[in-house]
């Protein structure tokens, strides 16, 4: 309870303070069961006219700022035909706005009004990913959030209300180009017209590129079954997100960088594998989110049965055992598979060390570093026009660095085909051993000690098969246990031609959220500009 209302109140003086884009660490996801990405480039014309970008952002961003003074109010109409107004804060709205190097390179902006650290996300070789991407990167994206899906919608597109003038003198729709060019010529304040979504807004300097719609499980689970983001980094205290005065100079403070990946998942592939499988691919228990090994599978059963029990003592007694079991090995630092810690004894040898969750985050296992990140995912289901039901993650997350981040964890663990091994350790566990013979694939000093016996147990009793399996263990891959997190291991321990991609990335971008300069969302771009 007291760590409930110290986060209550920490999330009241972030509001307050207006100073970092709300949508990131507050409101908590939770709290939003419904996300809305809009992703944007400028219009071809509009790149050569500043003022009409400028004048333009303005008018974007101060629909933003309305809505958080509660002068933006959605219609609900009731069940006795009455038609009842509220402001958007009654369904913990949030918009985020985040510009990518394309922006700054369009616009041809000078390098210190530029964020130091921002590129364009790199293609799917550039970050080793198997499939070519389908998104790239764009010039901006909006990200909404609310607790209801409507709103989001409703705030990207409603065309009810008519265009109203905030400062009748300072715009005039009819001496649009001149008025732009002269008010800035003279360095004055710009006036900004009030409209009441995002596609009016941008109408003359701006494309929407593709709109991605996520959802929360009300269960905290992904469409895999399984609990998603159980370690992630504390989402109001910690220095991995914000930047400092250190990072990006004194004007560009207090912001972030943002991934946005779409992940989709093969569920039918998914689907046909046992529960044991699933939770080998993924590294946790079904049932309960643990780590493999933190229990026996018989105690990891009883648990996840009794925190469902309608028993009210039951049900308590079991969930505050897993929330301490949760709490022991969520910390995204924690030393969990090469500590000598008791608590965690068996998950080093349970957990396979080619599973998602030791390739996303080793936590420092072998000496590797620690890379941490703010995960902010939300799940998406959608059709095609042929029929097909496609659905995954959408992928958000936010560091002072994303070379440093994001980056560094999915070229350097995720998608390296020599991590875990040889860089952390140079053979495989007694599970995985077992695996591999079960298969008939060994290492080449195994084939090598092997006798008559063992050789006829395993199908390698004739010379050509024996020769075959020698010359196979010779293949540096053939040591490996697996590239990709989600994809479990081969009979190789390899990804062969064949392979089984429970998860496709399918592209996205990289781009800067800027913080709000003095309380004011309308004027958050005009940091860029001189």
């Amino acid at each position: 309870m007291a760590e409930r209302k110290y986060r209550e109140n920490e999330e009241k003086r972030l509001f307050s303070e207006r100073r970092k884009q709300p949508g990131v660490g507050f409101p908590s996801a939770r709290k939003q069961d419904h996300l809305l990405i809009v992703r944007l480039n400028l219009e071809p014309s509009a790149t050569k006219d500043i003022a009409r970008v400028r004048i333009g952002l303005r008018v974007l961003c101060n629909l933003f700022e309305r809505i958080y003074k509660g002068r933006v109010k959605i219609d609900e109409l009731l069940e006795d035909g009455r038609v009842e107004l509220w402001p958007l804060s009654r369904f913990d709205f949030s918009a985020t706005i985040g510009f990518g190097i394309g922006f700054f390179e369009k616009l041809r902006l000078k390098q210190e009004n530029r964020p130091k650290n921002l590129y364009e996300m790199p293609n799917h070789i550039g970050l080793l990913d198997p499939i070519q991407y389908k998104l790239f990167q764009t010039d901006m994206i909006i990200q909404l959030g609310s607790s209801k899906d409507i709103v989001n919608r409703w705030v990207f597109d409603s065309d009810i209300y008519p265009i109203e003038a905030d400062d009748n003198k300072a715009y005039q729709e009819s001496k649009y180009d001149n008025f732009f060019s002269a008010k800035y010529r003279n360095n004055r304040r710009v006036g900004t017209k009030s409209v009441h979504d995002i596609v009016t807004a941008i109408k003359d300097w701006a494309i929407v590129t593709d709109v991605h719609s996520g959802f929360q499980r009300i269960d905290g689970r992904n469409l895999m079954g399984f609990y998603d983001g159980t370690s992630n980094v504390d989402r109001l205290i910690n220095d991995v997100v914000w930047t400092t005065k250190e990072d990006e100079g004194d004007k560009l403070k207090d912001g972030t960088y943002m991934v946005f990946n779409k992940i989709e998942h093969d569920l039918e592939q998914w689907r046909r594998l046992s529960d044991r499988e699933k939770e080998r691919w993924v590294g946790r228990s079904k049932g309960t989110g643990l780590l493999l090994g933190t229990l026996t599978k018989d105690q990891d059963d009883k648990l996840a049965s009794d925190s469902r029990s309608e028993d009210p003592l039951i049900r308590r007694t079991a969930l505050a055992k897993l929330r301490n079991l949760l709490d022991d090995q969520n910390e995204p630092e924690q030393r969990v598979f090469d500590s000598n810690d008791p608590r965690f004894k068996n998950i080093k040898f349970e957990c396979p060390i080619w599973s998602h969750v030791r390739k996303a985050n080793p936590r420092g296992e072998g000496g590797v570093e620690i890379v941490r990140i703010f995960r902010r995912g939300y799940l998406f289901m959608e059709s095609s026009p042929d029929g097909k039901v496609s659905s995954g993650l959408l992928f958000i997350c936010f560091q002072k660095n994303i070379s440093k981040g994001f980056e560094r964890i999915k070229k350097k663990f995720l998608n390296n085909k020599d991590f875990p091994v040889p860089e952390v350790r140079k053979s495989f566990t007694r599970e995985e051993s077992t695996e591999r013979r079960r298969h008939a694939r060994f290492s080449k000093d195994e084939l090598r000690r092997m006798g008559p016996n063992e050789k006829y147990a395993f199908g390698l009793d004739s010379e050509e098969a024996y020769r075959q399996a020698i010359e196979e263990s010779q293949y540096k891959d053939s040591q490996n246990t697996g590239r990709e997190g989600l994809c479990g291991p081969s009979k190789l321990g390899i990804i062969p031609n064949g392979e089984f991609l429970a998860t496709v990335t399918l592209g996205g971008g990289y781009y800067f959220i800027p913080p709000i300069p003095n309380k004011n969302i309308t004027e958050l771009a005009e940091q860029f500009f001189d």
